[in-house]
């Protein structure tokens, strides 16, 4: 099928080919399914300019591969993706040989589907999607059954298959990596749509905040309310300043977002970091290569989870400390 782009009413621009739109959150896979014709439609559907809103699954000119990769464990890889083919049997070769290079699958080409690890399954299962030549491709949790080296390689090689891809996933790391657009949805409901780093960075509510990744949240008071930041008193005691997500008066109750990486930690008192420096215990550090993962108690009980450089100094376990971050990375949420 010659490449056209994927659009999806409500979601703009539409999906080109070679892109990827992740779709995140609860109602995700309910999405996925409604898009493949497998459920209910919520949503119009256009492949260039053909309208598959009505059509039956088969007729949609697109290809879905659900979680389970359903190979034939007593056929070969090659035999697995040239099996659903439905095309003249002398541009099956071609097509094969095209899914397995798509895929890195060629050393595997005869290995029987019952020999293959989870990793390699759901290649072959793509790989056997691909050799249909389909319009778009539509993913159920393609990552799920892959640790994360092995899903970071699969979310950069599904931008490469060629086809519009639409995925549906809780992995939200793999997400990140893997699409040129983000939809984070809540029961079904669209939350935002943008590109990966634009709801990473600016989430448009706590929701959005928690699907895309680890997010810290202080809770708090508005003291001070301006055109698109405030003063906020935290219940851990300190008043900081932050950016409003969505414009909160003076008294409203509300919460402070804090991504891990945005937050310095010194053994220091908080006095000489600054204003808005909170007073902390260092009670957990865990080595991860790069970085270092911290878990820092606060006064009231609160804990924050902070994320620094291997090699930088950092306070000793159990030694009192001090947080800080810039205002631009702290959001105010509603409570």
């Amino acid at each position: 099928m010659e490449a056209a782009a994927l659009r999806i009413e409500g979601l703009d621009p539409p999906l080109q080919p070679g892109q990827v739109l992740a779709l995140l959150g609860l109602g995700a896979e309910a999405a996925l399914l409604a898009l493949a014709g497998f459920a209910p439609a919520t949503n119009r559907l256009w492949l260039g300019e053909r309208e598959l809103t009505a059509l039956p699954p088969h007729r949609r000119g697109l290809a879905t591969v659900l979680g389970e990769p359903g190979l034939f464990p007593a056929l070969s890889v090659a035999e697995n993706i040239v099996w659903p083919l439905r095309c003249p049997a002398a541009e099956r070769p071609a097509r094969l040989a095209a899914a397995l290079a798509a895929l890195e699958l060629e050393p595997l080409a005869q290995r029987a589907a019952s020999r293959l690890s989870p990793a390699q399954a759901g290649r072959v299962a793509l790989a056997r999607a691909l050799a249909q030549q389909p319009g778009a491709l539509l993913l159920q949790e393609p990552f799920a059954a892959l640790g994360a080296a092995e899903a970071e390689a699969l979310a950069l090689r599904l931008r490469e298959l060629g086809p519009p891809v639409v995925l549906a996933t809780a992995r939200a790391p793999a997400a990140l990596s893997a699409a040129h657009r983000l939809a984070a949805l809540h029961q079904g409901q669209l939350l935002q749509a943008g590109t990966p780093a634009a709801l990473y960075a600016r989430p448009a509510d706590a929701r959005v905040a928690a699907l895309t990744g680890e997010a810290n949240f202080l809770p708090g008071t508005v003291l001070e309310a301006f055109d698109d930041e405030g003063r906020i008193r935290l219940e851990a005691g300190a008043v900081v300043e932050a950016m409003f997500a969505t414009p909160l008066p003076a008294g409203a109750r509300c919460q402070v977002m804090l991504r891990p990486e945005a937050l310095a930690v010194a053994a220091v008192d908080p006095a000489s970091m600054g204003e808005g420096a909170l007073a902390a215990t260092l009670v957990e550090a865990v080595f991860q290569g790069g970085q270092v993962r911290l878990r820092l108690a606060l006064a009231g009980g609160a804990t924050l989870l902070a994320r620094r450089a291997a090699g930088l100094r950092l306070p000793a376990l159990g030694e009192p400390c001090a947080v800080a971050w810039n205002t631009a990375h702290a959001l105010v949420f509603p409570a």
